[in-house]
């Protein structure tokens, strides 16, 4: 079938079959490191925000399988996008390999590699570039989901902030895949590549059940992918979910290792992972040499193949949950930070308010008198142009003038009698304002102030980072 969007270019559908299974295994890792957060023991700053963040995404469990392979169904940015690409380059004098957390697999396989000593360039590629930029994009989207009123028509939805953090979960896996490390060409000139990721798609579709007509996993009661008969791999995978310790920290006095953001971290996977490219694959002639079949006859294939998939796969849920729980607890915290600013400035708002009462009733008394005694003035004044009327009447003189005279010190009588009056009344309510203005001052504080101690715990320069 082809699809005439607008614009009228066709567009044709990647067929299904070709891409069940590697569409499942990125899902898998997704609902792997949904698990990871929700099981590991997390520090008591992030549980909070870790509980709130599985509660939220078990309600997009579904967009999972489409989200985490829309890189590759859709969007398609293999060439550039899905890789960081690095090659041994004697004239290059970059050395300069990060240190990790001590609990990756990785780091630990490639810390004391001597390939390290060679140095190294970049040749293409800007997949540390992309995952940075989808992190930021989702905090982003919190923000104006949160910060626009409902309805409004350039506010993302939940489910597409969802499909983006499925995205995320792409990349980052695709960053542990060390042929998409190495500068190597293993993926056109003899499909090893894709051999070694259809032997973990078969260890998934293998291990859970699968309901293909709606494509997503079946779930246990747990909200997770059903499991059948799992195979070794899959098992240590789901155990490492419960035994490795969780490192939340992008850096700190206990870790040998910092990190600023999301590019730092990826940077440092990515470097370990193509020191792993060369486990995997050790070095040949030429690449290009290398079968399928050839690759299945080396030592690293026949010895080896199952310990680095344990370790590459592993590492890569440990990446997504670490940095899908960091731009969550991002957001949650710049959340924090709206409702104390707007709690102060509930407290500010209502102190200038006592204020401005209390100027006015410093005021107000020195006007009352003054209007007090202007109000005397204008009453005997207007009682004279009355006797003097009256004195004109009684003389049986032209009373016109008098009667202007009356009536022009009335008004004026009138008019500084209802000033003072109102007056009199803006002090009266001025004065029984500020026992209720006091109240809530009071109570405005009390909740600014508790939930500002509340929120104390959260206060962690590296979620802020």
């Amino acid at each position: 079938m082809e699809i005439l969007p607008l614009g009228g270019a066709s567009f044709k559908p990647t067929p299904k079959i070709a891409l069940i299974m590697k569409k499942y295994t990125h899902a898998w890792l997704a609902m792997m490191a949904m698990k990871r957060i929700e099981k590991a023991t997390i520090t008591e700053r992030q549980k909070d925000d870790a509980k709130a963040l599985v509660k939220w995404f078990k309600d997009y469990r579904d967009f999972v399988i489409s989200g985490a392979w829309y890189p590759d169904d859709v969007i398609k940015d293999m060439g550039t996008s899905h890789i960081v690409k690095y090659v041994n380059t004697p004239e290059s004098k970059d050395l300069s390999f990060r240190s990790m957390p001590a609990t990756l697999r990785l780091y630990q396989e490639g810390k004391d590699d001597p390939r390290k000593s060679i140095p190294f360039s970049i040749k293409g590629g800007n997949l540390c570039d992309r995952c940075e930029a989808l992190t930021e994009s989702l905090i982003d989207s919190f923000k104006i989901l949160d910060s626009e009123p409902s309805g409004s028509p350039i506010t993302p939805s939940s489910n597409h902030i969802a499909m983006r953090f499925f995205m995320l979960s792409h990349y980052i896996a695709d960053c542990h895949m060390p042929l998409h490390c190495d500068g190597r060409s293993f993926y056109k000139d003899n499909q090893v590549h894709g051999f070694i990721e259809e032997q973990w798609d078969k260890q998934v579709a293998e291990s859970y059940y699968i309901d293909d007509d709606n494509e997503r996993f079946f779930y246990d009661p747990e909200g997770y992918p059903l499991p059948k008969e799992k195979t070794p791999l899959i098992e240590y995978v789901e155990k490492e979910l419960v035994n490795r310790k969780f490192i939340w920290e992008w850096f700190g006095k206990d870790w040998d290792y910092s990190c600023k953001n999301t590019w730092d971290y990826m940077s440092g996977i990515s470097q370990y992972s193509y020191l792993m490219a060369y486990k995997l694959i050790p070095p040949f002639d030429d690449p290009k040499n290398i079968s399928t079949a050839k690759y299945m006859e080396t030592e690293a294939y026949k010895e080896h193949f199952e310990e680095y998939s344990k370790i590459i796969l592993a590492d890569a849920v440990e990446s997504i949950a670490k940095i899908w729980l960091h731009a969550w607890v991002r957001y949650r915290d710049w959340a924090r930070g709206c409702e104390i600013a707007a709690l102060a400035k509930d407290v500010r708002d209502i102190t200038s308010k006592i204020n401005e009462t209390n100027k006015l009733i410093g005021s107000l008394p020195k006007k009352i008198d003054t209007l007090s005694t202007r109000k005397e003035k204008y009453e005997a004044t207007l009682n004279e142009k009355i006797a003097a009327l009256d004195k004109a009447k009684t003389a049986g003189k032209d009373t016109t003038k008098a009667k202007d005279a009356v009536a022009k010190a009335q008004e004026s009588f009138d008019k500084v009698k209802e000033q003072l009056a109102s007056a009199q009344a803006d002090y009266a309510n001025a004065v029984a304002a500020i026992p209720s203005l006091e109240a809530l001052l009071q109570a405005a504080t009390i909740k600014h102030d508790s939930t500002e101690n509340l929120y104390k715990k959260y206060n962690d320069q590296n979620s802020g980072i």
